[in-house]
């Protein structure tokens, strides 16, 4: 049951990128990569092919954006990182108990977890959004170097929380 719920979000996860109309080729491909790649991860409770595969959605969702070109929609943008989140979570879930007789209280107690995370990042997305207004308007004018910067500073901050929340995680078993 974990599994099929991981192939359907995977399925939601690569169609994310075709909806940004109209599709080209290449993110196409893409996006069949992916699912290919998340598909075989699935099967084999593979985090790492299943982060690759959220990659090449990531990669495909912005080429297709670029080509597009169409005005910012941050629904779209917060559901394909929903999507991912929870897929990644399910997909480790299920290696970590793979062969195991797991508990109702204990799938109910995870899936609190892990909607717990995603609501508090489509809170924070909501909120950066919200902030990111003003800030656009005022950095229009703004050469290419600040903006890469302020990129970079923000991969930074993205890479010491995860280096944090890795760290902080107890020993595995």
């Amino acid at each position: 049951m974990m599994r099929l719920a991981a192939m359907v979000l995977l399925v939601i996860l690569t169609a994310c990128p075709l909806g940004v109309q109209p599709s080209t080729p290449p993110v196409t491909w893409l996006a069949t990569a992916a699912l290919v790649m998340g598909g075989v991860g699935v099967i084999a409770w593979s985090v790492p092919l299943v982060a690759a595969a959220g990659s090449l959605v990531v990669i495909a969702y912005a080429l297709a954006l670029v080509v597009a070109g169409p005005a910012a929609e941050p629904l779209a943008a917060i559901a394909l990182g929903s999507a991912l989140v929870l897929v990644l979570a399910l997909v480790h879930f299920g290696a970590r108990v793979r062969g195991a007789v797991v508990g109702a209280s204990v799938i109910a107690a995870q899936a609190r977890q892990w909607l717990a995370v995603v609501g508090l990042g489509i809170v924070a997305a909501v909120a950066l959004t919200a902030a990111a207004a003003p800030l656009g308007v005022a950095l229009r004018g703004a050469t290419l170097p600040v903006v890469v910067i302020a990129a970079a500073l923000g991969a930074v901050l993205t890479v010491g929380g995860v280096i944090a929340l890795v760290a902080r995680e107890g020993p595995r078993l």
